[in-house]
């Protein structure tokens, strides 16, 4: 069947993207629409859309978006992560999320033993990994160096969506189970308990944007991802590493040590993160859009079972260690977070306890993440592969 909106009516098909990604941001506000992810919204409005003839299963616009818009949102989101700030800002924090990170390892390790995903497992294996040590951009581009077809990704984003909600739910709920509270005590609990919290919302408005900023910073981003491109034709590597299908690797690493050589000058970039965010959601439009609805009802629930597994391993070990090493269990829940959904989410979470102190580790730790896990996906590909 033809789609309403042909695979070249290009303004038509940019309007309905760009129409998701508007709906993606604000259902993030919205008092019942923001207990889903916004990028959730996006895949499955995309995919309805698709499925239902309105949009095309592909067009060249979607494959525009593929190969330039989403290299162009990784340097922006990634332009923070300088290792000192993390390092000096991060405190108790960041063992935590270490071995979390570890956690996250060996619980794709055991999902990786007990399911059976056919071909495709070493690649979800290695993007849910990436996903829950950084986040979302890790994910992304995981599955880019692995090659998942679009309608795969879909599917696979779509399964982790609620695994990543369910791990938070579990962490929020620690603190009021009185056997957790005995087994691993948490003074920063203890004295923060029976309070009123008011303190600020993490979903702020007030984001400065400046245009020499925001085209300073694409151009930055532009000519990263060119710098990445003649590496790979510049054939210093032998053909047989097949180097073009880690492009996002290899910009994600140009990216890092760039604002860590130069880290004053890249904290000086006012709006780049919310530019990024922008062009990743265009990416998810895309790929929701070219989403095959049969795949994903016969798919997604093993995808879930696979994630999940993933998480209760990650939570138990994470547990484990917190009694081990005693840690708090605030500052355990806070490196938890970090791991699960993020530097935003994590210190959000923080906020929204009243444990003040707990929010800039939370945001240094997530930025680690976003640094280092695409290094732990792609490791976990090639052991597994």
């Amino acid at each position: 069947m033809e789609a309403l909106i042909g695979q070249e009516d290009y303004f038509a098909l940019l309007a309905v993207m760009l129409g998701l990604v508007w709906f993606g941001f604000w259902s993030e506000k919205h008092r019942l629409l923001c207990k889903i992810p916004g990028v959730v919204w996006i895949l499955v409005l995309g995919a309805a859309l698709s499925n239902l003839g309105i949009l095309p299963l592909w067009s060249p616009l979607y494959g525009v978006v593929f190969t330039y818009i989403l290299p162009l949102a990784v340097p922006l989101l990634l332009f923070k992560a300088t290792f000192r700030k993390i390092f000096t800002e991060s405190g108790k924090i960041l063992p935590i999320f270490l071995l979390g990170s570890l956690a996250v390892v060996i619980g794709t390790l055991v999902a990786y033993a007990i399911f059976d995903l056919g071909d495709i497992e070493p690649k979800i294996a290695a993007t849910y990994a990436a996903a829950w040590i950084g986040g979302m951009v890790n994910l992304v581009a995981v599955s880019e160096m692995t090659q998942m077809a679009p309608s795969d990704f879909s599917v696979a984003v779509s399964a982790s969506a609620p695994v990543s909600i369910i791990g938070l739910t579990l962490l929020c709920l620690l603190p009021s189970f009185p056997w957790v509270r005995r087994w691993i005590p948490s003074p920063i609990i203890d004295a923060q308990e029976g309070e009123i919290n008011d303190g600020p919302s993490m979903q702020s408005d007030d984001v400065n944007f400046s245009l020499p900023h925001i085209v300073g910073a694409l151009a930055l981003s532009a000519l990263i991802c060119l710098l990445s491109q003649l590496i790979i034709r510049s054939g210093i590597f032998p053909a047989d590493w097949q180097i073009d299908t880690y492009n996002l690797f290899i910009i994600t690493l140009i990216t890092v040590l760039l604002c860590n050589l130069l880290p004053r000058q890249f904290a000086a970039i006012e709006g780049d993160y919310e530019l990024g965010m922008l062009l990743m959601y265009i990416f998810f439009a895309a790929i929701g859009a070219s989403t095959d609805a049969v795949t994903f009802l016969t798919e997604a629930p093993i995808y879930f079972a696979f994630g999940m597994t993933i998480i209760l391993v990650h939570l138990a070990l994470i547990l484990l260690f917190a009694r081990l090493f005693k840690f708090d269990l605030a500052e355990t829940i806070i490196g938890s977070g970090a791991n699960i959904v993020g530097a935003a989410p994590a210190a959000g979470i923080a906020s929204s306890k009243g444990w003040k102190n707990l929010v800039t580790p939370a945001i240094a730790t997530g930025m680690l993440g976003y640094a280092v896990a695409n290094f732990f996906g792609l490791a976990l590909y090639k052991f597994l592969g």
